[in-house]
């Protein structure tokens, strides 16, 4: 951690590093480091935009803001209209900007940018705004951002850029898992129509055939060749559906064996 940030500072660094990290919430995680950092520095907004690689632009998902500043939550972003966003994206450094015009939409006087990053990647934005004039008050009002302001909210988006990793993989972990809960449900009920229908002709024809339901015996014939033709019916159900479970079960394998090889190659690199 620097040194330029006081014991003090360092010591809620790890306050708020440590809850959020308590949750794999991605919108906790975004609502908790806007709402932190916002307190913390006295801006007059904090906003943050999750960040895909090679995105053109960027989405506003949570937001602190003075009551008295326009929002900005939800607002669409273009990168190529933000060079502060792209500086910062693209250096993994925060950029300041303090040259707004008067009639800015969002009362913008001076703000600090700082990118959020895992393995030198970047997955997020975080920018902080101080709006209005210099006689709003001294928490909102136009000033250099400090060293140890700067330091902060480098520090904290280092943090938050493995807490969104970590968060993202696990909803995609998620994600995978419902889906293939659904297809197996879905499996399971195709396959058990599939099953019950021969099943059940099977056993009704067995039934006439017991029950002396037949007028004569070429017809009580009938009904045993039916339930014969059902019973082999039965028979290519359960070995397509055995065929079918044997296929996933090797492309599991298959894929396990994958993510070991290359879990393997790089612990090796």
């Amino acid at each position: 951690m620097n040194q330029q940030i006081s014991a003090y500072s360092q010591k809620l660094l790890l306050q708020i590093g440590r809850k959020i990290r308590k949750t794999l919430d991605l919108e906790a995680i975004w609502q908790q480091t806007v709402n932190s950092l916002g307190l913390t520095l006295g801006v007059s907004r904090c906003i943050i935009c999750p960040y895909q690689n090679s995105s053109p632009q960027v989405k506003v998902a949570a937001e602190y803001c003075l009551e008295s500043f326009p929002t900005m939550l939800g607002t669409k972003i273009s990168l190529a209209a933000a060079p502060n966003f792209t500086q910062a994206l693209n250096t993994l450094e925060p950029v300041v900007v303090e040259s707004f015009s008067d009639d800015d939409p969002f009362q913008r006087r001076s703000v600090l940018t700082v990118a959020t990053a895992y393995q030198e990647q970047p997955n997020g934005i975080i920018c902080l705004h101080r709006c209005g004039k210099e006689d709003v008050g001294k928490n909102t009002g136009a000033r250099s951002w400090t060293e140890a302001q700067i330091e902060f909210a480098q520090e904290l988006a280092d943090q938050v850029g493995s807490a969104i990793a970590l968060a993202t993989l696990y909803q995609e972990h998620s994600d995978r898992s419902s889906e293939i809960s659904q297809l197996k449900k879905q499996f399971l009920l195709s396959a058990s129509h599939e099953l019950r229908t021969p099943l059940n002709h099977i056993i009704g024809y067995l039934q006439l055939t017991i029950d002396d339901q037949a007028d004569d015996p070429v017809e009580a014939r009938a009904f045993i060749q039916e339930a014969h033709r059902s019973a082999l019916h039965l028979s290519k159900v359960v070995a397509n559906i055995l065929d079918c479970m044997q296929l996933n079960e090797g492309c599991q394998i298959h894929a396990d064996l994958a993510a070991a090889r290359s879990q393997e190659k790089s612990l090796r690199n």
